[in-house]
């Protein structure tokens, strides 16, 4: 078994890969805590349920599910092509297809 040890840039995207999923778990967490809730008793926390069920948070977290997504299908080619000098074009490749379709979700849904 290889073992594949990252650096640079591979290193922060593996950082950033953990922090997107945990950023996402958070808040499908409170997503679902809050719409379970949202009708049945008024809470301290009503201002940050708002906030969190508000258009530019849903923009916040669309980046941070499509870089989670996209970084998460670079990761598995790396490993099932074994193209470790493909990183870091792969890497980009997925950064710009994120960024198109970024765009192309926020022009159709009108969040810029």
């Amino acid at each position: 078994m290889k073992i594949t040890t990252y650096t640079g840039a591979g290193m922060w995207s593996w950082v950033l890969q953990r922090i997107t999923g945990i950023l996402l778990v958070v808040y499908f967490m409170a997503h679902m805590w809050g719409m379970h809730f949202r009708f049945e008793f008024k809470t301290p926390l009503d201002g940050v349920l708002l906030y969190i069920l508000s258009t530019d948070f849903f923009l916040v977290i669309l980046v941070l599910a499509v870089y989670h997504g996209f970084n998460g299908i670079r990761s598995v080619t790396i490993d099932l092509v074994g193209g470790m000098r493909l990183q870091r074009w792969l890497f980009w490749l997925f950064m710009v297809l994120g960024i198109l379709l970024l765009y192309e979700v926020s022009i159709r849904s009108r969040l810029l």
